[in-house]
């Protein structure tokens, strides 16, 4: 058995309660991380059924985070902790969390605790029936109601581009049984809208709905441009709906433009000293089809962009400090593209607490 398979497969109690991982994914959140860690492990010690991992990934904050994350890794074994080299984004790290994921399912959940723990023992009820996917639905959520009314009609307009399996007001609070992020392993998309993909991975999925708490400390990283350029993400990565805008648009008014030239060439055949002279009207009609020309264009450079990026097949994610895993730095990224993992729970992992760092990973081989 390889290093790099050891760090991915479903693994049990020696009771044989099932292990659950909670994947949280961290930037910048010294002052979230110790009361969203005294909450998770209320609930989670209340679940007496069950066995718990914690999978903090640190998208290389610079406020403290990790040193945070380490006392809390020196204290508790099942806290293990994966910071990279640069910030890769939130869609990449939680893609790596699912995928470093030992459970039987994994419970993603953000460290603010606006989305409650409480609901984890709901999520595994919902599990236990069947269902290999179990979205929180936002009920409500303190903000402002021109945000509130913007992301309504993108959840609807995304149900209507990509299908049924989109569950409207859901966001990246949600369970997801270990079949799912087998399938999840073998994708390798540079543009990642992670929602809609682990839901059009999904064969049985469910929805609880709850209330969304306000942030209590620091402020979202998510702010109204981030926003947007998620929701375009989301667009552009499950749907070719632009694209056939395009084309029609394209065809109408190439159509608009015969019938216009017609109507000229009619009026100049029948009443030739009142034709105008028509300067006004060409200009208009070039700068028209220039800027309709240009629109489209550039739609069909963001699906070539997004091919071209797909095409050069880079790692997702590049680790520099791991916590709490077994193996070397390089072990644990092999594992994250493992079609076939296989984990044995050995001893000889890295202890609580004890950090394997690009420094020194050659040494811990």
């Amino acid at each position: 058995m390889s290093d790099a398979a050891e760090n991915s497969e479903p693994v049990e109690t020696v009771e044989g309660l099932p292990l659950i991982s909670i994947i949280v994914p961290v930037y910048n959140e010294f002052d979230n991380i110790d009361p969203t860690y005294a909450e998770l492990k209320r609930v989670t010690d209340a679940l007496t059924d069950y066995r718990f991992e914690f999978i903090f990934i640190d998208n290389r904050s610079v406020d403290g985070s990790f040193s945070k994350l380490a006392e809390l890794a020196a204290r508790d074994k099942s806290v293990r902790v994966v910071r990279f080299a640069r910030n890769f984004g939130f869609q990449k790290s939680v893609l790596t969390g699912y995928r470093l994921a030992r459970g039987e399912a994994a419970i993603q959940i953000d460290a603010d605790l606006q989305d409650p723990p409480s609901m984890f023992g709901r999520f595994l009820e919902k599990w236990r029936e069947g269902h290999d996917v179990v979205v929180g639905i936002r009920r409500k959520r303190k903000e402002n109601r021109l945000l509130h009314s913007l992301r309504r009609r993108y959840y609807w307009m995304m149900t209507k581009l990509d299908g049924g399996h989109l569950i409207r007001d859901a966001g990246d609070f949600r369970l997801v049984d270990r079949h799912v992020i087998a399938r999840l392993r073998k994708i390798n998309e540079s543009h990642l809208y992670l929602r809609g993909l682990i839901s059009s991975l999904s064969r049985n999925q469910a929805g609880i709905v709850y209330d969304r708490e306000k942030r209590e400390f620091g402020e979202s990283k998510y702010g109204f441009m981030r926003l947007l350029s998620l929701a375009i993400d989301g667009i552009l990565a499950h749907s070719s709906f632009p694209l056939k805008i395009s084309f029609y648009i394209g065809l109408i008014i190439a159509l608009a433009a015969m019938l216009l030239s017609g109507f000229y060439l009619v009026f100049y055949l029948l009443q030739p000293d009142q034709t105008p002279a028509g300067f006004t009207t060409t200009q208009l009609l070039i700068l028209f089809g220039i800027g309709i020309n240009a629109l489209f264009l550039g739609v069909l450079g963001v699906y070539v962009g997004r091919i071209y990026d797909q095409v050069r097949v880079r790692p997702l994610t590049i680790i520099s400090d791991i916590l709490n895993f077994e193996g070397t730095i390089e072990a644990v990224e092999r594992s994250l593209t493992d079609e076939h993992p296989s984990i044995s729970d050995r001893t000889g992992r890295t202890g609580p607490g004890d950090t394997v760092s690009g420094a020194d990973k050659a040494g811990s081989r």
